[in-house]
């Protein structure tokens, strides 16, 4: 029977809220000791990348009980790691029914030489960094003067450029992939299909790549099938569930852990309440309270656009605390091997040529764009019906004060019991009774706990004042509508200084995009060069039927070319696939 994750977790939660503090005796982490470990296979377009190439990759992250896609981590991490150990880049990637992608485009400032591709979760650093996903990838910037990292050393044995003999991929029976003809002319279209023969055990997540054949020899890249016998091995003497938790799973997105200090070394810590404001066009607000020890951890379970988020305290002597965030404890890779590739002569023409053609295709990108995924942006105001008042088509009034009374309908300020102005929004109903709760209050997205303080806002810096009339309940207290503020520049919270206010930059998780699919049609720009060498890249395959087809258009570059499909089915098997054709 396939375990079921979230009742794990509620049982181990059972006595009260989720309290991730970590006691020095006996670590309140200890509840996730139900959850098994996870591993992550990365499916990638190549281990071979040139400056001005894109690395393509798609993340599977697996249970290591079941065997069976992973409901543990809703968040995924990717690094390329030099030799040097020093880290090119990290990714974080939001994993959705244990699957998450991503790409990176690789610049001049990358230097030729060999790298490691790792891949994990949080709950994985549990474990040790031998059984994180690794990948082999060798650079070539052909831009430098330097190429040492990839020149060999003539005193050494190893053959100059030579690769180890292909992976073999056994035939999967329960599959046929092919395509429509073997060989196909520059700027005409394919048709791949994909054939199920054992019905449910077919079913699964899987992606294709179509690239042009390696014209140089480098090592080979994972299989899903090779990945589960290397992993198996790493794991060989390794227990399924971590004897220990230092890092606790992102079960609801990404998770920040902080704490909230007394300044005079003795103050209660225990359970205060405090706020975490992502400001921006999407707004988010999250209220939590500290444990014990004043240790906190929020989870931001949805995207956002500006990478900052402002903590403040929401009850109580602010002044007399601090609040810190506990950044992320980093990864000792000094124990990764680096496979050698090395260039020879001979690999001239092919180097010279691939080069050209990434710069011609990187020139015409403008006509060739990528596209973010407008539709997964959180509407701030869920879904509700915002009034906007534009401040710009009325005579403005100095204060913000002023500007509330006379121009906004249906929203007033009003003294409160401390004599303190708080906002009011009246509701749709026909009286005119006032609620008793009082409106959230943003600028800019930006959370602002007491309105009274900024009533004397400069208003020719506003722009517009959206308001929602609708009831909201946030960290166990209830509003009555919502205010939004929004200035001219949208950015409020850059020129915030408030000594009770902790900023905090976030490692924003990638975007996804829709990307690029060229094709070549009767009314196609045909003075446009097309040097792909990457022609199809489709990381979101859900295939749950008999048959599958899809298609792609060839590009100007003649030679054979490889159709890649690999992933897991819903039961995990490991699952690849290749057929060939030819560009003549």
């Amino acid at each position: 029977m396939k375990t079921n994750i979230k009742f794990l977790v509620l049982i181990a939660l059972v006595f009260g809220q989720i309290s991730f503090g970590q006691d020095k005796q006996n670590s309140s982490y200890d509840q996730f000791k139900v959850l098994p470990s996870e591993k992550v296979y990365l499916s990638i377009n190549t281990s071979l990348l040139f400056t001005g190439e894109y690395l393509f990759y798609k993340m599977y992250c697996l249970n290591d009980k079941t065997k069976q896609p992973s409901e543990i981590s809703t968040i995924g991490y990717v690094e390329l790691i030099g030799e040097d150990k020093e880290v090119v880049f990290r990714h974080k990637i939001r994993l959705a029914k244990s699957q998450g992608r991503g790409d990176f485009f690789v610049p001049t400032s990358v230097a030729s030489g060999n790298y490691k591709l790792i891949a994990y979760t949080r709950w994985m650093r549990n474990g040790t960094v031998d059984v994180f996903f690794q990948e082999d990838i060798s650079i070539i910037n052909p831009y430098q003067v330097n190429q040492d990292a990839i020149l060999p050393d003539l005193t050494e044995k190893e053959a100059i450029g030579a690769a180890a003999s292909p992976i073999e991929i056994l035939e999967d029976k329960r599959f046929v992939l092919s395509t429509d003809k073997e060989s196909y002319a520059k700027k005409s279209k394919v048709t791949i299909g994909l054939q199920n023969f054992r019905g449910a055990s077919g079913y699964g997540n899987y992606t294709v790549s179509v690239r042009k054949k390696e014209a140089l020899k480098n090592t080979n890249k994972h299989t899903p099938e090779s990945y589960i016998e290397w992993h198996k091995k790493q794991m060989a003497t390794t227990e399924v569930f971590y004897p220990e938790i230092k890092f606790a799973p992102e079960l609801d997105g990404e998770l920040i852990k902080g704490q909230l200090i007394p300044k005079d070394g003795i103050a209660s810590v225990a359970n205060k309440k405090i706020s975490a404001s992502i400001p921006g066009e999407d707004f988010q607000l999250k209220v939590f309270y500290t444990d014990s020890l004043g240790v906190f951890h929020v989870n931001l379970d949805k995207d956002y656009t500006v990478p900052t988020v402002l903590f403040q305290m929401l009850e109580g002597k602010e002044d007399a605390y601090t609040i810190q965030v506990t950044p992320e404890e980093p990864i000792d890779y000094a124990s990764l091997k680096f496979q050698k590739f090395y260039i020879n002569p001979e690999m001239q023409d092919a180097i010279v040529g691939r080069s050209v053609h990434n710069q011609i295709e990187n020139g015409y990108f403008v006509v060739k764009p990528d596209t973010l995924r407008l539709d997964l942006l959180n509407d701030p105001y869920g879904g509700a019906f915002v009034e906007t008042v534009n401040l710009e088509e009325f005579t403005r009034f100095k204060t913000l004060d002023e500007t509330i009374v006379e121009l906004i309908p249906n929203v007033w300020t009003k003294r409160n019991k401390e004599g303190k102005k708080v906002f009011k929004v009246r509701s749709f109903d026909e009286t005119y009774e006032e609620s008793e709760y009082d409106a959230l209050v943003y600028i800019d997205g930006v959370f602002i706990k007491d309105p009274d303080t900024v009533l004397d806002f400069d208003t020719r810096t506003v722009k517009s004042v959206n308001t929602v009339r609708e009831k909201y309940r946030i960290g166990g207290k209830y509003y009555f509508g919502m205010v939004n503020i929004v200035t001219n520049e949208g950015s409020y919270f850059d020129a915030l200084n408030d000594a009770n206010i902790t900023k905090w930059e976030l490692d924003s998780p990638r975007p996804i995009k829709n990307y690029f699919n060229q094709k070549h049609l009767v009314d196609s720009n045909e003075r446009i060069p097309d040097l792909r060498g990457q022609l199809f890249w489709k990381p979101t395959i859900s295939f749950e039927g008999k048959e599958l087809d899809l298609s792609f258009y060839t590009s100007e570059v003649p030679g054979e070319y490889e159709v890649v499909l690999e992933g897991f089915s819903i039961y995990g098997r490991p699952v690849a696939i290749r057929e060939s054709f030819l560009v003549e």
